[in-house]
């Protein structure tokens, strides 16, 4: 392979490589010091990072181990829908209960985690870095008093979270980075309001799940709403209505998880079961993929050589 690469112009070898996975990578840095300054040169990097967007988005789904009760990561090919690779989340020194761990979301490749503070955690190459703390006051948009609940979507520059105005009225609220403005988008009129919403990304737009509950409250129901304009309350659109799901306990909510090819939903049951829902035929197929209900998460991933350790560089505290 050696031999071959020094008869093999440059070009050609990066055109090679950059269809190789991540693992396979980190081992070839040892091979000789041009293929480690290739491997770790910045341009090879994006150039992986661009080829692994077209061709290799993945899933990735937290969940936990039901011998060990970790909590472990899954990578799931989002072409068949096949678990790939399973290990645990990084040992992040939290010395706290785990349950409070959370996947903020996923971007080129890097996973922020978040419990009592911040974690970038890049799987594919197993480097974690801790997000210090910002010493800058809270934003939030002049004139409200604004509670940010649960994580955000990120799309077409624009983020966007579900809040709340003084406790009560829920909207959702976006900061438009190009622009450094925030937005506030009322929610649709005849939605419940039971807690729990949640926020997806569908075709680059925002979609919200809105749970409710009947039947003495044994059965859950959602109703799916597209918003088409970001800051215009009349641009909402209902999708269609999902359920109903079966509650076992106060533990957990069975429901939708995100999105997945041609409108389809990815969606887990009471048992922990996942499974796809068709909202054309309103079929339900099963997956073989099982998961605690109590503390599943599910975002769009791919595997990248981005480091998590380049820019500012800092030391992590002695606590770790």
């Amino acid at each position: 392979m050696l031999m071959m690469a020094k008869e093999l112009p440059e070009d050609l070898v990066i055109q090679i490589l950059v269809w190789l996975p991540v693992v396979s990578l980190l081992r070839f840095k040892s091979v000789c010091k041009s293929w480690y300054a290739l491997i770790t040169n910045q341009n090879f990097i994006t150039k992986h990072l661009l080829h692994n967007k077209n061709i290799n988005t993945q899933l990735l789904l937290k969940t936990r181990d039901k011998t060990t009760e970790d909590y472990v990561v899954s990578t799931i090919s989002y072409e068949t829908l096949q678990v790939s690779l399973t290990h645990p989340l990084p040992p992040l020194c939290l010395g706290i209960d785990k349950i409070s761990i959370f996947v903020v979301g996923s971007c080129n490749g890097l996973v922020c985690l978040h419990d009592y503070r911040s974690v970038i955690w890049n799987p594919a190459t197993k480097e974690t870095k801790i997000v210090p703390k910002s010493n800058l006051p809270r934003i939030v948009p002049a004139g409200y008093l604004t509670r940010i609940d649960g994580s955000g979507t990120y799309i077409n520059g624009m983020t966007s979270w579900l809040a709340y105005e003084n406790d009560c009225e829920l909207f959702v609220l976006s900061f438009d980075m190009s622009d450094e403005v925030f937005l506030k988008t009322p929610l649709p009129d005849n939605t419940y309001r039971e807690g729990g919403e949640e926020l997806f990304v569908l075709n680059e737009l925002i979609v919200i799940a809105f749970p409710h509950e009947q039947y003495l409250y044994s059965e859950l129901i959602y109703d799916i709403w597209l918003l088409l304009k970001v800051g215009i309350k009349d641009s909402w659109t209902r999708l269609f209505t999902i359920g109903p799901f079966i509650q076992i306990n106060d533990i957990g909510w069975p429901g939708p998880l995100g999105f997945w090819k041609n409108d389809t939903m990815l969606i887990v049951k009471s048992d922990g079961q996942l499974a796809l829902y068709d909202p054309s035929s309103k079929q339900i197929t099963n997956l073989q993929i099982h998961g605690d209900i109590m503390c599943l998460q599910l975002v769009t991933y791919m595997e990248t050589l981005v480091s998590v350790k380049r820019g500012n560089e800092f030391e992590e505290q002695d606590n770790c």
